[in-house]
């Protein structure tokens, strides 16, 4: 494939349509399960499906020509006929995996989605963890369309053709400072009175009573690792530069990133309604080329990973460096409750909100 490079940001061609394959194509479209955008016409799910098969298709070459590792889309491996709504987009695995382990992982996933109630394909978390442990990551791709004039903004020159290098890092260093990678939520993927990490954590415990009687750290600590449990393992997103017709991926993420310092959100775009996603910013994130040498893949610690999980560590007091505590506040309206860090060590008592303390990626609330 034809590549640019804009740090650790690549750049490819989009696929021409010739090379996806549409009977698969119209197979999707036709049991597509609307998930927050439920009055989707069909033309518009046909598209939104090249646009992931596209960005699917590149990522699977980029893979094959200049990695170790090897990119499998879940439709090559799906055994439901399309009836159900897949649960991930696609697997990575090392290329040297041995075809008695590829199999077995197959099987299973395939197993538990024909098992799934309903129309929605899922896969238990015992299947996760062998999956895991067997070095075959569940992948979750996000594509989205770049904007005229609101993404090109710093560009000298946007028409194909006529750019130069300058202008393909000024678009990439836009990306990159502006958007997120997102993953919806466990419990509730769209909520109108929901529009951040407290008010999702307040729906969870009021609606479920295993929460009720927990502590909030405790009920934190669980919250995460629930969130961790199910989740993909890695996940990605490709933008679509509409004006030159290529793809951009400017890397990924492993899914502990999003509930070590848990920020929710609801998308900008008035297309995603009342939709709640965790998000992390992209310039935190690692390139494509950097997954081959990724510990946490390689060496993947369950333990490790969810001891960094918030809630599951506590960090120390800026003033005297004991153990922090989580707790609750419910003073005054609605909108000033809230998650709080106290060190009950300090006299008086220190008080510290959570992007104080967490201030990569948490917000106040």
């Amino acid at each position: 494939m034809n590549e640019k490079k804009c740090g650790e940001m690549l750049i490819y061609p989009v696929p021409d349509p010739s090379e996806l394959d549409m009977g698969e194509i119209e197979n999707i479209v036709r049991h597509t399960h609307n998930t927050w955008q439920h009055d989707r016409p069909l033309w518009e799910i046909r598209k939104n499906t090249v646009q992931g098969k596209s960005a699917e298709l590149v990522i699977e070459r980029f893979m094959a020509e200049n990695s170790s590792l090897r990119y499998r889309s879940y439709d090559a491996i799906r055994g439901d006929h399309f009836e159900k709504h897949a649960p991930f987009d696609g697997v990575i695995f090392d290329a040297r995996i041995s075809d008695v382990i590829l199999k077995e992982a197959f099987d299973r996933i395939r197993e538990d989605v024909n098992e799934s109630p309903g129309d929605c394909g899922t896969i238990a978390v015992r299947t996760r963890e062998f999956l895991e442990d067997s070095g075959v990551f569940t992948v979750e791709i996000k594509s989205s369309l770049l904007q005229d004039p609101r993404d090109y903004r710093a560009m000298g020159q946007k028409e194909k053709g006529r750019r130069s290098q300058k202008d393909y890092e000024a678009l990439c260093a836009h990306i990159r400072n502006s958007y997120d990678y997102f993953v919806y939520p466990h419990y509730c993927r769209d909520h109108r009175g929901i529009t951040n990490f407290y008010e999702y954590a307040s729906y969870v415990k009021s609606s479920h009573p295993e929460f009720e009687t927990r502590s909030t750290g405790e009920f934190l600590r669980r919250l995460m690792r629930t969130e961790w449990d199910h989740a993909c393992d890695i996940y990605t997103r490709v933008f679509f530069d509409v004006l030159s017709d290529e793809i951009i991926l400017p890397g990924y993420v492993t899914k502990d990133r999003f509930f070590e310092e848990p920020r929710i959100r609801k998308m900008p775009s008035p297309k995603s309604g009342n939709a709640i996603y965790y998000m992390y910013p992209i310039k935190l994130g690692a390139g494509m080329a950097d997954m081959d040498r990724d510990a946490r893949l390689k060496n993947w610690n369950r333990g490790s990973m969810t001891s960094e999980l918030f809630g599951s560590k506590r960090p120390a007091c800026p003033e005297c460096g004991k153990p922090l505590k989580l707790v609750e506040t419910k003073k005054g309206e609605p909108a000033r409750h809230k998650f709080l860090y106290v060190c009950e060590n300090c006299n008086p008592p220190s008080w510290y909100q959570m992007n104080r303390i967490h201030g990569k990626n948490m917000e106040a609330r």
